[in-house]
């Protein structure tokens, strides 16, 4: 019978004896950062040792003796500009290739022939399957990458203050790590496990049946099982609407870490910020690395505690309760409706009900009348600048309450500042394509020609609100609404379902600096074969880009 390992058994006896003989290979500075392009060997597969392709950056002014790893996804590779993000916040940072060879690519990671399924290009069913032991799989080399890594760290740097970050298949790499060595903290990006749950949404009905492949992979591979076994910080961030991400299962692997560490861990989400890390969750990351790596006082709070509850006058109510160990500077509380597809569901603002206090704050929820399901999320933010969420609180709705909204037309309107919408286009790249640092990337109200006010973007609008029941369409609507462009371009409208895949695009050519008015028929929506769109419909996200910046208001459907 094939092995089942648990992480323990798979990293118990790991040789990590071997020494790195490591090269620079070459140095460069730019904007007072040093970048070091460095080889060291990993361990021995059997026919040879891993020859490990890395990137080390420090300031050149002042030098840091804490180092943070970093892991990017498994698609992609080193990425000065992430590099940077570290170095100019004060520390050491070693960022390193595990994808291994790769078109166009001459400076990678190069595995013995015999486990050349480590390269991702090559991975096939190794990275998704244990057909028979978890050694024998993509992970666990990806994870041996990492060990020798932080060896390599210690010895050049003398000191074992190292921390990992680690974005979407590099965080799953860093709950392993956390395991198979000794870290500081680490910082998993987008990656909470579950893969074996793959295309599986947690609140769908289908729930997969397992067989003993899966429950191997589980076993060994998944970062849910992991979680209980780390040995340090865990600091989870998480993105909304992200197709490759189920932050749904987030707070389950998050429950899941140890008692000796949870209360010193904390997880984070930012939403309506289209599958990247916003600003707030960014300030976490650098106050828990500077807590755990450079022994600062910082103060992380316990997780928001959400209740759906009725009010005294009949309404439906979210209500936030605090830590009462720290002082509270904000909260907002975030609720979706009946959509049980994480990847497309709309986040909207609930408005205030009370004032903030030390205890807790209440909020209205405000939802269709005719919803079944509700979820509700809050942010608490502390005068220390940290910022903690709330698990996803589901709860099943029935009845009728006063604050219910009947069916709304209008998608968007400038009442609703930026709500209901996030960027779309990826072409001035957030920083290691996560990393959302310029709060100015996300739309924002502005006043526009005529000082007409819209929402302006630079860079795309997409939206998920026709997946909120409240506002999806009806058979027979044409969509409407006012846009202006800074100068004469073709505005591309795209209505993508993320997770079938399915793209409808249409195409208009529209004169610049001034408002018009635009009616789309969904038959005008055409996919790659040319056949259109029967009518508009729910499960797709919405999204207009343009080559240049663009504004729109009083979205709406006619």
């Amino acid at each position: 019978m094939p092995n089942m390992l648990t992480p323990n058994a798979l990293w118990n006896n790991f040789d990590v004896s071997l020494e790195t003989l490591p090269n620079i290979l070459d140095t460069e500075e730019e904007n007072g950062v040093v970048y070091e392009r460095v080889n060291f060997s990993g361990r021995d597969s059997g026919e040879g040792r891993v020859q490990i392709a890395a990137m080390f950056a420090y300031e050149k002014d002042n030098r840091a003796t804490e180092t943070v790893l970093l892991f990017s996804d498994s698609c992609d590779t080193i990425d000065k500009e992430l590099l940077a993000l570290f170095v100019k916040r004060g520390y050491n940072a070693l960022m390193v290739d595990y994808r291994g060879e790769w078109q166009g690519c001459e400076f990678y990671t190069k595995y013995p022939e015999n486990i050349d399924y480590a390269n991702t290009c090559r991975c096939e069913r190794r990275k998704d399957y244990v057909d028979d032991s978890a050694v024998e799989t993509s992970w666990y080399e990806w994870v041996a990458v990492g060990i020798y890594a932080k060896k390599y760290i210690s010895e050049r740097t003398g000191s074992n203050e190292v921390a990992v970050v680690g974005i979407r298949d590099g965080g799953e790499i860093a709950w392993k790590l956390a395991v198979a060595d000794s870290f500081e903290c680490i910082v998993p990006v987008c990656a909470a496990g579950w893969k074996a749950y793959k295309d599986i949404k947690k609140y769908l009905p289908d729930e997969p049946e397992l067989d003993e492949e899966r429950y191997r992979f589980i076993a060994g591979i998944d970062s849910q099982a992991y979680a209980p076994y780390v040995r340090c910080p865990v600091l989870m961030l998480c993105s909304t609407n992200d197709e490759a991400f189920d932050y749904d299962r987030a707070y389950d692997t998050f429950s899941r870490i140890n008692a000796d560490y949870i209360k010193e861990s904390a997880i984070a989400y930012s939403v309506q910020c289209n599958a990247c890390i916003g600003v707030k969750s960014i300030d976490d990351m650098f106050m828990f690395l500077d807590k755990n790596l450079k022994n600062r006082q910082v103060f992380i709070p316990k997780p928001a505690e959400v209740s759906v509850e009725v009010d005294e006058e009949d309404n439906l109510v979210a209500k936030a309760i605090f830590d009462d160990q720290g002082i509270v500077e904000s909260c907002k509380m975030f609720f979706a409706e009946d959509c049980l597809d994480s990847s497309l569901r709309e986040w909207s603002v609930c408005p205030q009900k009370s004032k903030i206090s030390q205890q807790g704050q209440e909020f209205y929820l405000n939802i269709y009348e005719k919803t079944s399901t509700i979820f509700a999320l809050c942010y608490v933010k502390y005068i220390n600048g940290f910022t903690v969420w709330s698990r996803i609180v589901v709860k099943k709705i029935s009845g009728s309450f006063r604050n219910m909204q009947g069916k709304c037309r209008v998608m968007y309107s400038d009442r609703d500042v930026r709500d209901g919408f996030s960027f779309s286009d990826y072409s001035a790249k957030p920083i290691g394509g996560i990393f959302l640092e310029d709060t100015n990337y996300l739309p924002r109200l502005a006043e526009m020609k005529d000082g007409v006010k819209g929402l302006y973007s630079e860079h795309g609008l997409t939206t998920f609100r026709m997946n909120s029941p409240r506002f999806s369409p009806s058979v027979g609507n044409v969509l409407k609404l006012d846009i202006i462009c800074e100068k004469t371009a073709d505005v591309v409208f795209v209505l993508k379902n993320d997770a079938t895949g399915d793209e409808f695009v249409y195409i208009e050519n529209l004169l610049g600096d001034v408002w018009q008015s635009v009616l789309i028929e969904a038959n005008a929506f055409k996919n790659a074969s040319g056949a259109s769109l029967v009518s508009f419909s729910s499960n797709f996200s919405f999204t207009i880009n343009c080559g240049v910046p663009i504004a729109i208001n009083n979205v709406m459907w006619l």
